[in-house]
């Protein structure tokens, strides 16, 4: 066990402060994905609210607690960071199978941290987090449903974009999901959270009840953009993801070809870490003078990226809330995107939708929107955004989490 230099606080307030344990296992490597975000945002909200916050998790979680902002104990559950790009090979994800499995155990060995009187929150549906969280003797328990995993048919058929060809990543995300939902279903005194208005029904069909699931958003940071000033347009497009077979990576390239040769002067940017694996395939289309990769940036050189931009381009094949639509709409980005079915029940419409997978039709929409920019036009101007900042904001997030925990109470 290895405690912050902040843990102090954990057993001097725990008399006058409810105590919230979080678990965030699958936290990995130095890529900071969605559900690493909203995580770390809840936490705070909770601490904000008057809850003394503990974590369960590895060296990464170590490293970005902190910068946390807010007193925290931790008890770590690994000695090292384990980058999880290993899973990209089949050795790899056994790699990470026996990894998460250590956690677990590490997790077990320490759970009488946890009282009768506390609250545990598992960050995902992973078994490395739910089991720990359903095995205590918190009175309140709580997880949150980030995505639904692919059936299995849809892994046997390999009919969803994001099963790669081993499989087994895929199995094991779907094993992992029926396990821990069913699992926390048996629990008492729960409460689970889902990101997706759609996900409701298969929750309920499952037997939770009404007053034990709430929607959550992804959450957006709307202060953030809001505060970075219009730097003026300098990018025909724009794209942020990450290198998978689901991101849609071909059409990505096949439409900047096509707008950089029909469009003079054209533009883009690519940002993060993970569109520099893209420079070979850039450099043989003949794009390496209008392509730009930032590399990573801070939250507020993204806004500033974003702002620059006159189209977004979401590609993808499949998604669950994709958090960067959010961002593109907050900084009055326009979005042209495949018309996969998790978008419209939270984007509704202030995307730009085109009939999935059809490529040609995406490039024309992305090249008329681009010259509707260029010419001074942007839809959202015609659409009020203020419901949908509400919505999603981080304060709404915080609200949301918070209700739960006093119902628990």
């Amino acid at each position: 066990m290895s405690v912050s230099p902040m843990d102090s606080s954990v057993g001097a307030s725990r008399t006058v402060a409810p105590r919230l344990f979080l678990f965030g296992n699958g936290i990995y490597g130095d890529h900071v994905a969605g559900g690493d975000v909203h995580f770390l945002e809840v936490a705070k909200r909770a601490h904000s609210a008057g809850y003394s916050l503990h974590f369960f998790g590895g060296k990464a979680l170590e490293k970005r607690l902190s910068k946390l902002g807010v007193p925290y104990g931790l008890t770590l559950t690994n000695d090292h960071v384990l980058d999880k790009s290993c899973e990209q090979s089949f050795g790899g994800q056994l790699v990470l199978f026996f990894d998460y499995f250590k956690r677990l155990c590490r997790s077990l060995r320490r759970l009488r941290q946890i009282r009768a009187e506390d609250f545990a929150y598992a960050m995902a549906d992973g078994w490395f987090d739910v089991l720990p969280v359903a095995l205590s003797r918190a009175k309140g328990k709580m997880m949150i449903l980030h995505m639904e995993a692919p059936t299995l048919r849809q892994i046997l058929c390999r009919s969803r974009p994001d099963v790669d060809t081993f499989r087994v990543a895929a199995l094991h995300y779907w094993m992992s999901q029926q396990l821990a939902l069913r699992l926390f279903r048996a629990s008492r005194h729960k409460h689970i959270f889902h990101v997706h208005p759609n996900m409701r029904a298969r929750l309920l069909k499952l037997g939770f009840k009404e007053n034990e699931i709430s929607y959550v958003s992804y959450g957006l940071d709307a202060e953030t953009a809001d505060t970075v000033p219009e730097p003026g347009k300098i990018y025909d497009a724009v794209w942020i993801g990450r290198i998978h077979r689901q991101k849609g990576i071909e059409d990505l390239l096949q439409t900047l070809a096509g707008l950089a040769r029909e469009l003079p002067d054209f533009r883009a940017i690519i940002i993060g870490r993970a569109g520099e694996a893209l420079a070979s395939q850039i450099k043989n289309l003949g794009l390496s003078q209008q392509v730009e990769f930032s590399g990573f940036v801070s939250e507020e050189e993204k806004v500033r990226l974003l702002k620059a931009s006159r189209v977004f381009l979401m590609p993808s094949r499949h998604e669950g809330s994709p958090r960067t639509v959010g961002e593109a709409l907050l900084c009055h980005l326009p979005v042209v995107a495949y018309d996969v079915e998790t978008y419209r029940p939270i984007f509704g419409d202030l995307v730009r939708y085109v009939p999935c997978f059809d490529l040609e039709k995406f490039k024309a929409e992305a090249k008329e929107q681009i010259l509707k920019m260029r010419a001074g036009e942007n839809y959202l101007a015609r659409t009020d955004l203020k419901q949908f900042r509400k919505e999603n904001s981080w304060a709404t997030v915080g609200e949301v989490f918070c209700n739960a925990l006093a119902r628990l109470r």
